[in-house]
């Protein structure tokens, strides 16, 4: 019998939660089931003597034997109960063809006769990180080999930081603590590029199995020693703010996709006409632009966009996928190692076209990540000659360019809250290997898996640190993840961390997720810090007449009103509580403020002054604003309301002609019409329209009569 894919995901699920519930009976059925249909004897004796220890280990405890060392025992127990699980999940995953690491697994004697020196000396990059990809659990000899490795200067630094990525990709596949061990050893590497990559890799393996690393106090241990550096701790939290600007990777992408491409396509034809033959041999010379070129981009908006996404560059934002999306479909890619291996001139797909030093301004740009780097060259490979002169040109222009800006941004900022570009750049790497990678069939996505480092309890205590923790909710924050945001704000704020800027914010995010009564807690109590703050009473105001509490509202609108003289957004809020709380003629003079404050835009008043001219029955009146909307930019509400009027004035015919007006913006769907009719109908009645008389009315409408 073998098992499908979704029947593998549901035993590992129940192995998972078994485990992590100690319900070991359980676990030992599960096994059981699944290793009988293995040929690996080893396993089954392993486990057959598991299970009989542990039948023991009850009968000792039912029998009441104490013994000092049963904790320790049990966690041992459970340690080894892990390691046959995953082990159990491996095997049945490579003999289903679960993914090409699986297949790389089963047939593992093919590259791995030899010793662990053996394969190193041999210096086949290749075949060094598919041994890693797939290898199995270590012994404490191997660990020192790779060890040695990884740490020795002599090696080439693209293999080192191949076998630390193939270590990263090996664990999220099966728990070695050898392995979680040597990237903690790796984690104070002299060399950046390794360093970087060997704390992503502890970091994913970390929220992996956090659940599990209890049972491994060396691990505890040794990250309590590192949690005493500085820099090991602020680099660690930058890869996690790095992983949080990643999930704007595909905003942006859509963007370019969906605006800023169909939007250049559009005025591509425009630009193509306008440069003509005068513009480029012209009286003006060929190097000056027509600056009718930059107007059309401004126009368009397409330069807003551009140099927002030239933001986001700068603060680490991956915005060039879009632009490489479609450029990874070169032989090089074939190979899962090229994907995240870091961009060198001695790299064999580079050998005889170096392009007269173009390989060493690759390697030295920050700008783009390896992955891309490796797609640009082999385009540039394909283009004629005057072509490519003209790119590398621009693109080594650009690279000082921005050289230039992220040194000075840097000292401006004064502070080191970014990633190191090396983590920037792997990070990068690894989005596009999970996303694009054409074999990633069931390789787990590291970018939509759960929870959030932050959330995970071991890398919460290794970044512990109000500082920390409120740098990365101001990141949540800013790039408008409010739910994330929120729960650290109420982390700091348990903390003690109580101040009036915490407490707004953490109130906008609430509001933002639609938790309104939540969000007026928080604006409240910031009010108490500041009762003068002309934004805290402004979303306490809002909140209030959300939750139809008008007068609660008013009483924060005027508050706010009186910080801001005659801001017409306050004062026609006045008005609309006024009117809410059925206080017509105070709300109908607001209104007429509003209109006599406004220069220009007199028309954002009028409709408020028609209704409420309306409600104090004042038809005329109403009616006179009703047309004025009507002759500006109507509505299908507009038509109804002068009908209203006309109606309240017996000008039935006339008010018949509004309804039918109405009726032709709602596409000609009654029931549409019906549903804004309908709410006004006591209104009517209130204006002295009979309420035997509406049906009729109605009716009319349909039948379409005058």
């Amino acid at each position: 019998m073998s098992f499908s894919h979704q029947e593998i995901k549901s035993y590992s699920e129940q192995l998972a939660e078994s485990l992590e519930n100690k319900r070991l009976k359980q676990t030992f059925d599960t096994l059981t089931v699944l290793l009988d249909e293995t040929q690996d004897w080893q396993l089954k004796e392993h486990l057959s003597l598991l299970e009989n220890n542990y039948r023991m280990m009850l009968r000792y405890i039912t029998d009441g034997v104490k013994d000092p060392s049963q904790t320790k025992i049990y966690h041992n127990l459970l340690r080894e109960v892990y390691e046959v699980a995953d082990l159990t999940v491996a095997e049945i995953k490579a003999q289903s063809n679960w993914s090409v690491a699986y297949d790389y697994r089963k047939n593992l004697s093919r590259y791995y006769p030899e010793p662990t020196a053996q394969l190193i000396n041999e210096q086949d990059e290749r075949k060094l990180f598919n041994v890693l990809r797939s290898d199995s659990i270590w012994n404490a000899d191997q660990q020192r080999d790779w060890a040695d490795y990884i740490a020795d200067g002599i090696y080439p630094d693209s293999g080192r930081c191949l076998a630390v990525t193939a270590i990263t990709f090996n664990l999220e596949e099966l728990f070695d603590e050898r392995k979680i061990d040597l990237l903690m050893e790796v984690a104070e590497n002299p060399n950046e590029e390794i360093r970087q990559r060997a704390m992503t890799g502890l970091l994913l393996a970390l929220r992996r199995y956090d659940r599990r690393l209890y049972l491994y106090p060396a691990i505890k241990n040794r990250l309590e020693y590192l949690a005493e550096d500085p820099q090991f701790v602020r680099d660690m939290r930058n890869i996690i703010l790095q992983f949080i600007l990643s999930r704007e990777t595909e905003k942006v992408s859509r963007i370019m996709k969906d605006e800023i491409i169909p939007e250049m396509m559009k005025i591509s034809p425009i630009l193509n006409r306008k440069n003509n033959i005068e513009d480029i041999f012209g009286e003006t010379g060929i190097d000056e632009k027509n600056p009718e070129w930059q107007n059309l981009i401004e126009e368009s908006g397409i330069a807003d966009r551009l140099r927002e996404f030239s933001e986001m560059q700068m603060d680490g934002v991956d915005v060039m996928l879009s632009s490489f999306l479609h450029l990874k479909n070169f032989p090089f890619f074939g190979e899962m190692q090229n994907w995240v291996v870091l961009f060198n001139k001695t790299n064999k797909a580079l050998e005889g076209k170096e392009f007269n030093g173009f390989a060493d301004i690759l390697a030295d740009s920050e700008m783009l990540c390896n992955s891309d780097k490796y797609s640009f060259f082999f385009s540039i490979d394909r283009m004629p000659e005057e072509f490519r002169k003209v790119m590398m040109g621009q693109f080594s222009s650009e690279t000082d360019s921005i050289k230039e800006m992220m040194k000075e941004e840097m000292q401006n900022a004064g502070k080191n809250d970014r990633a190191h570009p090396a983590a920037r750049q792997y990070i990068q790497d690894l989005y596009r290997f999970y996303k694009l990678y054409p074999n990633r069939t069931n390789i787990e996505d590291i970018f939509d898996a759960e929870p959030e480092f932050y959330r995970v309890p071991v890398i919460a205590n290794l970044i512990a640190g109000t500082d920390n923790l409120r740098l990365i909710g101001e990141h949540y924050f800013n790039r408008n993840y409010f739910e994330e945001a929120a729960d650290i704000f109420s982390q700091l704020l348990t903390a003690g961390e109580s101040d009036e800027t915490l407490l707004q914010k953490r109130g906008y995010c609430y509001q933002m997720l639609d938790n309104l009564p939540s969000a007026l807690d928080d604006y409240l109590k910031a009010d108490l810090f500041n009762e003068n703050n002309s934004w805290t009473n402004k979303k306490i105001a809002y909140c209030y007449r959300a939750l139809r509490k008008p007068g609660e509202a008013l009483v924060y609108y005027r508050k706010a009103g009186q910080l801001n003289p005659n801001n017409l957004s306050l004062e026609i809020s006045i008005g609309h509580c006024l009117l809410e709380m059925h206080r017509y003629e105070e709300a109908l003079k607001q209104y007429f403020k509003v209109e006599y404050l406004s220069d220009s835009n007199k028309e954002k008043a009028w409709r408020p002054l028609a209704w409420c001219s309306f409600l104090c029955g004042k038809y005329e009146q109403a009616l006179d604003y009703f047309r004025k909307i009507i002759n500006t930019n109507p509505n299908a509400t507009d038509y109804l309301n002068a009908g209203h009027a006309c109606l309240a004035m017996g000008n039935n015919r006339e008010a018949l002609k509004y309804y039918a007006s109405s009726l032709a913006s709602h596409e000609g769907s009654y029931e549409k019409f019906l549903t804004t009719f309908t709410p006004d109908i006591p209104d009517l009645i209130t204006a002295g329209v009979k309420e035997e008389d509406i049906p009729v009315f109605l009716d009319s409408v349909i039948y379409g009569e005058e």
